[in-house]
C-alpha cells in the first residue's frame, strides 16, 4: 500500500545509508527525528519547524506553505483552455484542480464544477502542477480516501484489495469536515481563554491601580500624622512610613507577578489560536491530515 511522500515510492534498489539519513533530517533545522513523515511534496519537517511555519502565518489564512520548496508560489495553467485563448502565448492559470477529473481549471471552466449537481463529489483542490503526488504507487489511481488505522491515503483500488478489509477508512473530505469539527472546538476553547487571559489582566490592573492609590494615600495620612506629633516620636512616624511602603510594594509585586504569568499563558493561547485557525482554514485535506496525523501524537481523524 502506497502513501503520498517520497519515503514510500517503489524501486528495486534498496535505500542508502545516505539517502535515508536525508529522509530523517529536517529540511529546515537540520535535526534528524526517528521517523519520516513528509509532506505531499515529499520533503520532512520536525514537528518543532512545521508547528512554527503553520504558526508564523499568524491571522493570515490561507493556505499552507511547505518551508522548502514553496510550491504554491509555482504557476498552474488552466488544461481546458484552447490555445487561441492564450494570453501572450501561454493559457489563464487555474484556480483550482479537479482530483476527480485529474484536471486544473481556470475561473471560467472551475464553473460547472461549481454550478452542476453531477460535480457536487468532485474533490477541489487548490492548482496542483504535480498530480503524481497526489495518485497511488500501485495502482495509479487518484487517492481519494483515507485509513486511520494505517495512516495512509489510499485509493479505490487498495480498498478492493482487501487490504484495509475492517478499517476505518473514510472518504478526504469526509475525514476533512471530521477534523475541522475537532479543530473548531479546540479553537473555541482557545479564544475563550484568551477571553479569559484579558479579563484577568483587567481585574489586575484595576487592582494595581487602586493599591497605587491607596499607597499615596497612606503616605500622607502618615506624614500628617508625622507633622502633629512631638520630636519625641519622630522615630516611630519614619519606622511606620516604611513599614506601609513595604508591606504594599510587596502587594504590588504580587499583582506584577500574576499579570507577567497570565501574559505567558495568553501568549501561548494567541500562538495555539493561531496556530488551529491556519488549520482550520487550510482547504487541501492532504496537508490537513498530515499535519494532524504525525506518529507520536494521538490522531485527530474520527
Amino acid at each position: 500500500m502506497a502513501t503520498v511522500g517520497k519515503h514510500q515510492g517503489t524501486t528495486s534498489d534498496p535505500p542508502t545509508m545516505a539517502s535515508m539519513e536525508e529522509e530523517l533530517t529536517c529540511s529546515v533545522c537540520r535535526d534528524c527525528f526517528s521517523k519520516s513523515h513528509p509532506l505531499p511534496c515529499g520533503h520532512s519537517f520536525c514537528p518543532t519547524c512545521i508547528r512554527e511555519a503553520w504558526s508564523g502565518q499568524g491571522e493570515v489564512k490561507g493556505r499552507f506553505n511547505c518551508p522548502q520548496c514553496q510550491e504554491e508560489q509555482g504557476e498552474v495553467l488552466c488544461d481546458c483552455c484552447p490555445p487561441e485563448e492564450a494570453v501572450e502565448g501561454k493559457p489563464p492559470l487555474a484556480v483550482k484542480t479537479c482530483l476527480r477529473c485529474e484536471v486544473s481549471l481556470c475561473a471560467l471552466h472551475l464553473q460547472p464544477h461549481l454550478e452542476r449537481p453531477a460535480f457536487s463529489t468532485h474533490l477541489l483542490v487548490d492548482p496542483l502542477g504535480d498530480l503524481s503526488q497526489r495518485k497511488c504507487q500501485t495502482h495509479e489511481e487518484i487517492l481519494r480516501y483515507y485509513c486511520a488505522d494505517d495512516r495512509e491515503y489510499v485509493c479505490g483500488d487498495c480498498l478492493l484489495d482487501g487490504s484495509h478489509a475492517q478499517h476505518k477508512v473514510k472518504a478526504l473530505r469526509q475525514v476533512e469536515e471530521d477534523l475541522k469539527v475537532i479543530l473548531q472546538t479546540l479553537l473555541d476553547k482557545a479564544e475563550e481563554k484568551m477571553k479569559d487571559g484579558e479579563r484577568i489582566l483587567k481585574e489586575h490592573e484595576c487592582i494595581d491601580s487602586t493599591m497605587a492609590d491607596s499607597l499615596m494615600d497612606d503616605i500622607s495620612q502618615v506624614e500628617r500624622l508625622g507633622s502633629d506629633l512631638q520630636i519625641q516620636v519622630t522615630q516611630l512616624v519614619g519606622a511606620l512610613r516604611e513599614i506601609t511602603k513595604r508591606e504594599r510594594q510587596q502587594v504590588i509585586e504580587r499583582v506584577h507577578e500574576d499579570c507577567s504569568k497570565v501574559r505567558d499563558g495568553m501568549s501561548q493561547a494567541l500562538s495555539i489560536q493561531y496556530y488551529l485557525a491556519s488549520l482550520l482554514s487550510e482547504t487541501d485535506p492532504f496537508l490537513l491530515i498530515w499535519v494532524t496525523s504525525r506518529p507520536g501524537q494521538p490522531s485527530l481523524c474520527p
